[in-house]
């Protein structure tokens, strides 16, 4: 175990380098004037905006800038263009937002749609399997920025019964998870949907593999009920490629909740990833994408260790 992760890491540096220099590259070459969204348009010909870029550092090299900028981004020295403060600060002061509402949304989708997909595997090509493939099918196909506005619509201009943007009450002084959860109902909805097709096509596909496998059919000849096989037989086989999904869409779903953080204006993350965008604040794109890579690399990891006590027959070497 310990040479195998010792080897992962190992074959993680370099994965790493090509990811930063890929994305800081990207990210510079992109069109756009980050010295010009510091200031207002009216007070800009007040401004030397060369003397900015020297500052800034903006005029060196790109190599040169992308050295500059991973060796801050490791020292905590890494600073915003537009708030001057440590980009990894401002990533750490919304993380938390964004952690509960994907942790939320990827508990939910798989509360519905494992069961879902036992049941459809159970009885394949029945009314009730027809009916949640064409479920599956229409839930892949909704845009999450139209499904969001129609919540909205719905549940807070016309039934009046959740609130429509926030995380808490705004006069709110802490965060209590009574006050918070009407607040999360809506967007955790929509991040739902978006993952239930997924969990529910590779479930049932893989259910149904190991339904007709040779073990279970001789869990079935010693007598033992249906749950029981579904249960020790057949489940943590067939939930293998469900997680190594989760290991691989969590670390996405925290730095690319963008659409639904902004449309419900919920300060994480994703919002965050928007606004440094718009005004091109270079610190803080390449500090998000940085940290959702190790955030893969790390995860990718674990789903392997996790699958040693899915299946005994996987073994590290």
């Amino acid at each position: 175990m310990q040479r195998y992760l010792i080897r992962r890491l190992l074959q993680m540096i370099p994965v790493f380098i090509g990811i930063t220099f890929i994305t800081f590259m990207m990210i510079s070459l992109a069109p756009g004037d980050p010295v010009v969204s510091l200031y207002p348009p009216e007070v800009l010909d007040r401004i030397d905006l060369e003397l900015l870029r020297d500052q800034l550092g903006l005029n060196d090299p790109l190599p040169v800038q992308y050295v500059r900028m991973i060796g801050r981004f490791f020292t905590g020295e890494l600073e915003s263009f537009q708030e001057r403060r440590p980009a990894m600060e401002l990533i750490f002061d919304r993380l938390p937002s964004t952690l509960l509402l994907t942790t939320l949304a990827v508990i939910v989708a798989l509360l519905i749609g494992l069961p879902v997909a036992i049941f459809s595997a159970l009885k394949p090509y029945s009314w009730f399997d027809n009916v949640a493939t064409v479920s599956v099918l229409t839930g892949l196909s909704l845009p999450q920025f139209w499904f969001a506005l129609l919540l909205i619509l719905i549940f807070s201009e016309q039934l009046r019964i959740l609130p429509s943007s926030g995380i808490r009450p705004i006069d709110a002084q802490t965060y209590e998870p009574v006050e918070m959860i009407p607040y999360l109902v809506m967007p955790t909805i929509v991040l739902a949907i978006g993952l239930l097709p997924s969990i529910m096509r590779y479930s049932r596909s893989n259910m149904i593999e190991v339904l007709s496998q040779d073990y279970v059919r001789t869990a079935y000849s010693k007598g033992l009920t249906r749950r029981t096989v579904l249960i020790r037989h057949a489940l943590p086989n067939a939930i293998l490629p469900v997680v190594t999904l989760i290991g691989v869409i969590f670390p996405l779903l925290l730095g690319g909740a963008a659409i639904v953080e902004t449309i419900f204006a919920i300060p994480g993350i994703g919002r965050l990833a928007v606004r440094a965008a718009q005004v091109r604040d270079l610190p803080v794109m390449l500090s998000l994408n940085i940290f959702t890579a190790v955030m893969i690399l790390l995860s990718t990891m674990l789903t392997d260790l996790l699958y040693t006590y899915l299946d005994p027959r996987i073994r590290l070497s």
